[in-house]
């Protein structure tokens, strides 16, 4: 399981996929974030699940990369941002905090947009040549996409809810020749790219075309099949087609379908639904991403943005400017909301990582 205190690295040939399926996998502490997938062309995605499908016995960066192996965030913010946070600064570091919301309409778009807005204003400005996103079919179901235009992004918007293995498509772009590349996930997929950034490793897998990640806050994700037949069709009386879009909003998990009814449940009656793999995560608010986004701490239609390295603060400062974003003073309340979320999370990362090692030492 990750863990947050500094500790020696394990080399690459003493920990491989049998470690990853020991340690992560079998426990179903793994997060399905699809960085293994994308940087080991012996392994597929079979079963909902990470699979070996060619041994290898000198390769191990499969574990090298999970984020819930090793995860050294100490030596990670050192390099990223020249310091290791403080015990204080539970929303990570960041340069700027700040509601924003796009001044574009977009119908699909969650929340403020600022999301959408930021890699459509990356793209224009020459600061990615395209962005890996999560889209849906129609039964909701993820997609990880490569977006190479405004329209592609715009598309891509809004939500999702549930599990997808995002970081896969970066093999596509890297495929597609793409050498600019942005990306936008959860904390656990940040993580697992900035591993992939950072650590000092012989191999040359294409890092530095991995030019801008933006983070999203991330309490816990769904199940997905959990969440349609549960929550879905049992409880709403829908099927994934009738859905037009979800939100979470004042404590409520709410379902539109397409006729623009309405379905809530309170937030807490959705547990039963969260998917295993987001136990063993302590990141609330995307810590190592450039610039991280969130609804929690804003008013309704606005987002909490928060700008973390150079290249956050150019990319939002030049949104702003630009006109495709406009802000606003974010509230104590609503910051104080968000910091109370981040404690939250990282407390039951504690609860779990205890419970995990009982497990283990069962096993």
């Amino acid at each position: 399981m990750a863990a947050k205190e500094k500790y020696a690295e394990p080399t690459f040939l003493e920990c491989g996929f049998g470690e990853l399926e020991h340690k992560v996998i079998a426990p179903e502490a793994c997060c399905r974030c699809g960085t293994c997938e994308a940087f080991c062309p012996r392994i597929e995605h079979q079963q909902n699940k990470p699979a070996l499908v060619d041994y290898d016995p000198l390769c191990g960066l499969c574990f090298a990369y999970c984020p819930r192996t090793f995860l050294d965030m100490a030596g990670l913010e050192g390099k990223l941002f020249g310091r290791a946070r403080s015990q204080e600064e539970v929303l990570g570091i960041y340069s700027k905090v700040v509601s924003a919301q796009s001044r574009a309409k977009m119908d699909k778009a969650q929340d403020g947009g600022v999301v959408t807005a930021l890699l459509v204003h990356a793209l224009e400005k020459g600061l990615i040549d395209c962005a890996v996103v999560t889209d849906r079919d129609e039964e909701w179901r993820p997609v990880p996409a490569v977006a190479s235009s405004a329209e592609e992004i715009v598309s891509a918007a809004g939500t999702k809810y549930t599990i997808a293995n995002s970081v896969f498509a970066i093999k596509e772009a890297m495929e597609k020749g793409y050498v600019k590349i942005g990306f936008v996930g959860t904390p656990c997929q940040i993580q697992a790219l900035r591993k992939v950034q950072l650590l000092g490793e012989p191999y040359e897998l294409g890092q530095e075309k991995i030019a801008l990640l933006v983070g999203l806050f991330c309490m816990e994700n769904f199940d997905y099949d959990s969440l349609m037949e549960g929550l879905v069709k049992e409880r709403f009386g829908l099927e994934p087609q009738d859905v037009a879009r979800f939100e979470i909003q004042k404590g409520m998990f709410r379902a539109i379908d397409q006729k623009g009814a309405a379905h809530e449940v309170k937030i807490e009656e959705t547990d039963i639904y969260t998917f295993k793999g987001c136990g063993p995560c302590f990141d609330f608010s995307a810590e190592l991403a450039d610039v991280s986004v969130g609804s929690v701490g804003s008013p309704s239609g606005w987002s909490t943005v928060l700008t973390r390295t150079d290249m956050g603060d150019r990319l939002y400062a030049s949104a702003l400017a630009s006109g495709s974003v406009q802000e606003k003073a974010v509230s104590e309340k609503g910051l104080a909301l968000a910091k109370r979320l981040a404690a939250g999370k990282e407390q039951r990362f504690r609860e779990c990582s205890l419970e995990m090692m009982v497990k283990d030492i069962k096993r």
